[in-house]
């Protein structure tokens, strides 16, 4: 019987390689997978730019914004570029509902085509993990649904660098696994310039390899000299991008309860005060479409110690430096979440549902291991 190799456990006993879906299909079939996953996103994209943007894209493109919301500058070096584009220009005004804001179209395809590419690289996670591309290619639908509920919902504000989150916290993990770590650096300091909370691929980075090299019986004094360059040149990129956009912005307006050129603005009494509002409950219980209790109560299927302890770590951390630095009530700074929550779900659907297969002298085995 095959059984698939696990990169976060080498070595140890996986799941056996059943599918529930086919992984070979005609060029018509993938054809029509890639329009129906298109479409999908598509759905997203609009009911997106539907709700209200909370920055002024224009001041924004401008590079005029409020700080710490200007320091996000990579979505704007996108909307410099794309508004020279007559054809842009001519597209949106022909769409009512975008007000005719070019802005809003530009928007709304970096919506697109960042939550395209948030589910197809997170399709190859899934598939490298398990084994099974077929079951890959439909559990990625998760990112979108679990998109549309914390993104999309009426009246939510939208931001332009919060589904290309997405997709670079995605990238990074998948550029982990894989250790392509040349596309990983590459990948990095574009992924800080879009958000700070770039900061924690470099968490899920260090949790990941030290379980690899853990499993491979690396001793804990090695493994602290083999990860301590990356974490140290993580956090240096880091630092000097956000002192340089620190300086760079540093005479625009700063947002109430900042000053200028500040990095951050402490939020955490107000998250304190808002956590003690019982009506604020079933709101973050929905974070990640009210997955979270599933994850927890069926963690011991996740069977991959890697995401298993990045999930354990990561979030966590991630929360906590939310409640300092984010408005905890605003779902999407949790965006990043969702690279690693379907991993996580996908893997235990995998191992605790997937058919065994019947074929000679395989009818008795489990899928336990």
């Amino acid at each position: 019987m095959p059984r698939i190799h696990n990169p976060a456990n080498p070595g140890a006993p996986t799941s056996i390689s059943s599918s529930w879906f086919p992984a070979r299909t005609t060029a018509l079939g993938t054809l029509a997978k890639t329009f129906f996953l298109v479409m999908v996103c598509a759905h997203f994209a609009f009911r997106y730019v539907s709700n209200p943007s909370f920055l002024n894209l224009s001041v924004y493109t401008q590079g005029l914004e409020r700080t710490p919301y200007q320091y996000r500058v990579l979505p704007m070096y996108v909307f410099r570029v794309m508004m020279r584009s007559g054809l842009i220009v001519r597209l949106a005004s022909h769409q009512r509902f975008l007000n005719d804001d070019p802005h809003l179209l530009i928007f709304m395809g970096l919506a697109l085509v960042s939550l395209i590419g948030a589910m197809l690289v997170t399709r190859l996670t899934i598939s490298r993990l398990t084994g099974d591309s077929g079951f890959a290619f439909w559990a990625v639908f998760m990112i979108a649904l679990m998109c549309d509920l914390q993104l999309a919902s009426p009246g939510a504000f939208i931001l332009p660098y919060d589904v290309p989150s997405l997709f670079f916290f995605a990238t990074g993990m998948y550029l982990t696994i894989s250790r392509r770590f040349i596309g990983y650096y590459l990948l990095f300091p574009l992924a800080v310039l879009n958000r700070e909370t770039a900061c924690f691929i470099s968490v899920f980075f260090v949790v990941w390899e030290w379980v690899r090299l853990s499993k491979q019986g690396v001793e804990i004094k090695s493994r602290i000299l083999r990860l301590s360059p990356h974490a140290l040149a993580q956090a240096a990129i880091w630092v000097a991008i956000k002192i340089y956009l620190a300086k760079a912005y540093a005479h625009n307006p700063a947002e109430v309860g900042s000053t200028s050129g500040g990095l951050f603005v402490s939020k955490l009494h107000y998250n304190l005060h808002e956590l003690l509002k019982p009506e604020q409950w079933p709101y973050l219980l929905s974070i990640c479409g009210f997955s979270l209790p599933f994850l927890y109560l069926q963690r011991r299927w996740i069977r991959c110690d890697g995401i298993r302890y990045a999930c354990a770590i990561v979030l966590p951390i991630y929360f906590m430096g939310m409640m300092l630095v984010g408005v905890i009530v605003e779902l999407r700074i949790f965006t990043e979440w969702l690279a690693l929550i379907t991993p996580a779900i996908a893997l235990i659907l995998h191992n605790r549902f997937a058919p065994a297969p019947h074929g000679p002298g395989q009818q008795g085995e489990s899928l336990e291991t």
